[in-house]
């Protein structure tokens, strides 16, 4: 069975907003079904050929090889996040018309900002509901240091799929920690909507309420999914509320409703574990500490019960997230330093952190609070 998913019912014209942003979101639908038998609908969606299938080593045995079988497309592997492997793509995509990423961030990303250079239509088929980045405007791409490090200074340009196909067989099936990842990097709206409205209150930074709409839409549309979060029909709720938070970027063509400080702390956790701790993990800790932090120090902090940090460390648990140190091997020195510093490597996106630049004391006190030591 074939089921849709229009986001664009979902978004005002800007006029009835109030904003200033264009709310241009170029999302066309989301595709719940077998995703050979959406392939034949493609051409119905405007969807032609030359077709660039993007997937990396795992995603191609999962369903990459059918799907580039299928079109009888042009294989593009991807190994890794960076500008460097993009631009390598971009030279071989010239001749496409629809780049089709077959994977996750990784993937999904690189493509994002192959079709947005190319001028070309752009697919997502997310292989796991693992982070909100499948339908945003923006890629998470890394340079690489002199020394060889990936170094994270931002998103950059890219462009938000036409369509994105979920196959509810192959997403549930992910792995557990992936679909832990979703999870988690959905509850991060609740702090990052909080740190863009002290940009808006102390520094004038622009705001839109329809942004503000979708991002809460996505959290509550998983907040209520208790211990049974891996059924079908409870993953097919994370993967629209993914939806619902991409689209909140796209209408800013920003990831600033979607990101905040505790994506800032969830980074520098990711590139100390080489990012082997799952991005939506990553930062659903971020999200913890700022949540602490926010109650701390924001009086404008959510006065919803079902928004504040005893909610959201109880959504975490009944998820199986980790909440403790000695579940994800970080170390608190590490921990401490993300705290005081991460906000560095984004000085032009205010927070929390930027505005209280928290002491080692204060960092100590948030661990503390949130019980992850």
């Amino acid at each position: 069975m074939t089921e849709y998913f229009y986001i664009g019912e979902r978004i005002p014209p800007k006029e009835i907003c109030g904003c200033n942003f264009p709310h241009d979101y170029n999302l066309r639908i989301v595709i719940f079904g077998n995703v050979l038998s959406v392939l034949d609908l493609l051409p119905n969606f405007g969807m032609m050929p030359p077709y660039g299938v993007f997937y990396d080593e795992i995603t191609y045995n999962i369903i990459g090889k059918k799907i580039l079988e299928n079109l009888n497309g042009k294989g593009f592997i991807v190994k890794y996040p960076t500008f460097s492997e993009a631009e390598i793509h971009l030279r071989k995509a010239k001749t496409l018309k629809t780049a089709i990423a077959v994977g996750g961030g990784t993937v999904i990303d690189v493509t994002r900002y192959v079709a947005y250079h190319a001028k070309v239509n752009f697919i997502a088929i997310p292989t796991a509901p693992s982070q909100d980045g499948i339908a945003s405007p923006r890629a998470a791409l890394y340079s690489i240091s002199p020394s060889g490090e990936m170094v994270y200074k931002g998103t950059a340009d890219a462009k938000a799929p036409d369509i994105v196909i979920f196959d509810l067989s192959i997403v549930s099936s992910a792995p557990s920690q992936l679909i832990k990842s979703g999870y988690g990097d959905i509850l991060t709206k609740l702090t990052s909507i909080k740190d863009w409205q002290l940009a808006r209150d102390d520094v004038g930074e622009p705001y839109c309420k329809t942004a503000e709409k979708l991002a809460l839409k996505a959290v509550d549309n998983i907040i209520t999914i208790g211990r049974n979060y891996s059924s079908t029909d409870s993953i097919k709720r994370l993967c629209e509320a993914l939806i619902l938070s991409g689209a909140s970027m796209g209408v800013v063509n920003s990831t600033r409703p979607a990101g905040g400080s505790e994506h800032m702390v969830g980074r520098h956790l990711e590139l100390f574990t080489k990012r082997k701790l799952p991005h939506g993990i990553a930062a659903s800790i971020g999200t913890l500490l700022m949540a602490v932090y926010h109650e701390m120090k924001n009086p404008n902090w959510w006065i919803e019960e079902k928004y504040r940090f005893n909610s959201i460390k109880k959504y975490c648990e009944q998820w199986n997230i980790p909440t403790r140190f000695d579940e994800i091997n970080i170390p608190k020195k590490v921990m401490i330093d993300a705290i005081i510093s991460s906000w560095k490597t984004r000085p032009e996106r205010y927070t929390i952190l930027h505005k209280y630049q928290p002491t080692y004391q204060e960092a100590e006190e948030i661990l503390n609070i949130a019980g992850i030591l």
